[in-house]
């Protein structure tokens, strides 16, 4: 005997149907919309597992990505401010005193390029003063208060006379470290420098504006020997009497004064003058170092940003593999779940009364 099925039974049978079908349309038209094959962990929870670790990792890799976009504006407007500086350095070697040693006008026209170097000195000093938003970028870690003062012919960093070597070596070793995905760690309880930053661990984005221009003094052999005919009137007095070695500023920007000085004195002591020039060419010289080793960073930081960016590509791909769906075949499954959901709507019209379906459409 066959089972009897009544029309209550279709039509219960057939609207468990439908909304199976309206279930399947809605998950496709999620997965076209999200990428995703299933929204819920529990659908899979492994592949969700996956996922959230990789959300977390993508996400720390954008912070390093805008980190390293942010420094390399700061390591630009170093270089910009290096290269600035450069260049009144070259100046000052090149054009003006050399220039006054030539001069043929003499004591006058010596006396001009002694204050053009004047000026340069004091363009030196605005250069280093430069702002980066608010910050004085080129002071260390104390990027709220103005580096360098140029006052009555002495020049502080950060408050403390220039010539003052060991505190001025103390100032260079100032660091600001970011991280950059380099994996900052810090030195172990026992160590030495426990709590710090293992230098290798972080890129330090901090410029010491003091090791751009030097600092401290040196003794520098001026004279062959202790006594020179300083007037060049063939014999040595009292007033010609000069030390064999005299005491210069490391500073090329105290050394630009004092060379403004020797020009400006009659007459004029060409030894003294060779002696500074030499002396202010090295400065010049490591501050070109200085420029490369800026250059340097900035060539990090930009392989850093390529390194980061295939991260980023590479998490992304590891994403898409563990929880995401090809584009063209959630597009497909929305079109057959659609088409399917359009066939049961239709063949309901013989089986249902319309007020139902029409509710259901």
């Amino acid at each position: 005997m066959g089972m009897r099925i009544t029309t209550n039974m279709i039509r219960r049978n057939y609207t468990n149907n439908l909304m199976d079908n309206i279930g399947g349309l809605e998950r496709a038209r999620q997965q076209v919309e999200t990428g995703r094959r299933f929204q819920w962990s529990y659908e899979d929870p492994s592949a969700a597992a996956k996922g959230m670790i990789l959300e977390r990792r993508n996400a720390r890799n954008a912070d390093y990505i805008d980190t390293v976009k942010n420094t390399q504006k700061w390591i630009d407007t170093q270089s910009d401010i290096l290269n600035e500086l450069s260049g009144y350095a070259n100046q000052i070697d090149e054009s003006e005193f050399m220039s006054a040693l030539n001069d043929p006008t003499g004591a006058e026209g010596r006396n001009a390029y002694a204050q053009n170097l004047r000026e340069l000195q004091e363009s030196l000093v605005h250069a280093l003063n430069t702002q980066y938003g608010d910050t004085f970028i080129m002071a260390g870690t104390d990027g709220r208060n103005v580096p360098f003062d140029l006052n009555g012919g002495k020049l502080t960093y950060q408050g403390i006379d220039v010539n003052d070597a060991e505190a001025m070596k103390r100032l260079t070793q100032q660091t600001q470290y970011v991280d950059i995905g380099f994996g900052m760690t810090f030195y172990p309880d026992g160590h030495p420098n426990a709590g710090d930053i293992v230098p290798s661990s972080a890129f330090d984005m901090a410029f010491p504006g003091i090791l751009a221009v030097g600092y401290g003094t040196s003794n520098v052999k001026v004279y062959d020997s202790p006594t020179q005919d300083i007037n060049k009137d063939g014999k040595i007095d009292e007033g010609d009497s000069a030390d064999k070695y005299r005491t210069m500023s490391n500073n090329i920007i105290l050394l630009a004064g004092e060379m403004a000085d020797v020009l400006e004195k009659e007459p004029i002591d060409r030894e003294l003058c060779e002696a500074m020039w030499d002396k202010f060419k090295e400065g010049r010289n490591e501050l070109q170092n200085q420029f490369a080793r800026v250059g340097t960073k900035a060539q990090l930081l930009e392989n850093t940003a390529k390194r980061l960016d295939m991260e980023s590509q590479n998490i992304k791909e590891q994403y898409q593999d563990a929880v995401g769906i090809d584009p063209a075949l959630a597009i497909t499954n929305e079109t057959y779940a659609k088409y399917s959901y359009d066939a049961a709507l239709k063949i309901g019209m013989s089986l249902l009364g319309n007020s139902l379906l029409d509710f259901m459409q």
